[in-house]
């Protein structure tokens, strides 16, 4: 057996309990498969020191950061954009920190840190542990030297492992941010779409902490005013270190989210795009070479999400997934495209992407690529139905009457939106082909529910002003007169 086996085997477990800012240990860890757990996080945090080591030693992880802002400075010497301006004085303000970890670093943190690795390695300081081992709940471990923590997280529902250094005793600064939008409305809507995603709360705060330099920058536009900034840590992830930012709107308040949401849900169509561009930026996903761009929510945000997805759903086309232990809605070719396109119409986001792509920002570059494909035209047909969790397809036939439908492979999740619709108070009609299952809303039951009927009207009404093709029209003219659009009952 090796000696770092050995040292493994002797490790004190125990159970965190908070004492001031850090935790001592409690009752020792008892259960195998927690114990094992552990083990294999520290194995994980070995290695990936062992990986980094030449970069963290040599501080060329702080080195690079620099290097990037400084040019960026040099580039944008000359620009007299208002945005850039301020940019120019957060950059500043994030190299002068940099430069002061750095220095640290090289004196202190640096030899704290491998102290702390050494203590490790002979069995010679507390793990501490907090959280839970059911794969719904992170576990974690955390070590303490005097001026280094170590946190080394098992991210819920599998979503891998974190590794977090948190250094004591690095002072932060103040910078003025002035106003630079046009419309406090959509500077309003921009706000709530960071808060509704990436962004948190500190002492009554927005807060936003962030490894991206680029958030980093487009944050603090986002609320003029005084934002405190600081560097609370440095990530060692699986390809490369990185360093952790907090920023605090010193200036602005917050709100409740459940208040937040329902501000959302009332903006007009042009704003909850707007709301709509940084909760992208923040928790969404681009793929320029299938056209597509999505936003994830954890089923724990569902319902507050809700009434924004369906809007997102009905208004701007996009459709709607729930995955394990997430939900995705997403918008694809032509729409996907008309959005971002849409984006880029607007001054005030338009300088904030390019900003942001400026600053090696990688979703915010594949906006401005994805706006730049060629695509065809063609109407979302999908609607959010009301009063449950279901997107279906809106088709006209070719006796001009209306559907509803929706395909599912499995029998099982076909049952259960059935179920859902019928206890919504809908009737179905249910087709098996030879792949999959067919879920119907017919014409006569579409026409005779308004509130089903109001939201395919309205879609029929945007096809209508879309289409530009003589025939189509007809066919959808005709499809709205069948369905009764313009009767009052």
């Amino acid at each position: 057996m090796s000696s770092a086996q050995v040292n493994v085997e002797k490790l004190r477990i125990c159970w965190g309990v908070r004492r001031g800012r850090r935790l001592v240990c409690g009752e020792p860890v008892t259960d195998e498969t927690v114990i094992k757990e552990v083990k294999e996080l520290i194995s994980e945090l070995k290695e990936r020191v062992e990986r980094h080591k030449s970069k963290l030693e040599n501080v060329a992880f702080i080195d690079e950061l620099i290097d990037l802002l400084e040019r960026w400075l040099g580039e944008h010497k000359g620009d007299r954009g208002r945005k850039v301006r301020e940019a120019r004085k957060v950059v500043r303000k994030m190299i002068g920190l940099l430069k002061e970890l750095r220095k640290k670093w090289v004196e202190i943190y640096w030899r704290q840190f491998m102290e702390l690795m050494d203590l490790l390695e002979k069995s010679a300081i507390d793990i501490i542990v907090t959280g839970e081992n059911n794969g719904n709940k992170s576990l974690m471990i955390h070590l303490y030297n005097k001026g280094v923590a170590i946190e080394v997280n098992k991210v819920a529902k599998g979503r891998g492992i974190t590794i977090n250094l948190t250094l004591s005793e690095l002072e932060g600064d103040d910078v003025m941010v002035a106003n630079t939008f046009s419309d406090e409305e959509a500077l309003k809507a921009i706000q709530h779409g960071w808060e509704m995603t990436d962004g948190s709360v500190e002492h009554g705060h927005p807060s936003m902490v962030t490894s991206q330099p680029w958030q980093a920058v487009l944050w603090p536009l986002c609320y003029p005013g005084r934002i405190h900034m600081y560097i609370s840590g440095i990530n060692i992830n699986g390809d490369a270190a990185s360093i952790t930012w907090r920023l605090i709107a010193n200036d602005h308040e917050t709100k409740p989210k459940e208040e937040v949401a329902e501000e959302v849900r009332k903006l007009s169509t042009e704003r909850l795009s707007m709301f709509l561009a940084p909760a992208v930026w923040g928790d969404g996903y681009i793929n320029v070479g299938e056209r597509y761009l999505k936003l994830v929510v954890g089923l724990a945000k569902y319902e507050l999400w809700l009434g924004i997805i369906e809007r997102l759903v009905n208004e701007l086309g996009f459709t709607i997934k729930v995955r394990d232990y997430k939900v995705e809605v997403k918008v694809n070719w032509s729409k996907a495209v008309k959005l971002v396109r849409d984006w880029l119409a607007i001054p005030d986001i338009r300088e904030l992407i390019e900003l942001g792509a400026s600053l090696g920002g990688e979703k915010l570059r594949r906006i401005i690529e994805l706006a730049n494909m060629e695509v065809k035209e063609s109407g979302n047909k999908s609607i959010m139905i009301p009063g449950t969790n279901i997107s279906m397809t809106i088709i006209v036939r070719g006796d001009c009457k209306v559907e509803l439908r929706a395909r599912r492979k499995d029998e099982i999740e076909t049952l259960r939106l059935v179920e859902e619709l019928k206890k919504a108070g809908y009737e179905t009609s249910l087709r098996v082909a030879r792949r999959y299952y067919e879920v119907a809303i017919l014409h006569s039951k579409i026409r005779d529910k308004p509130e089903l009927r109001e939201p395919v009207c309205r879609k029929l009404g945007e096809w209508l002003n879309e289409t530009s093709n003589e025939r189509r029209k007809k066919k959808i003219a005709k499809a709205v007169q069948k369905l009764k659009c313009f009767d009052n009952a």
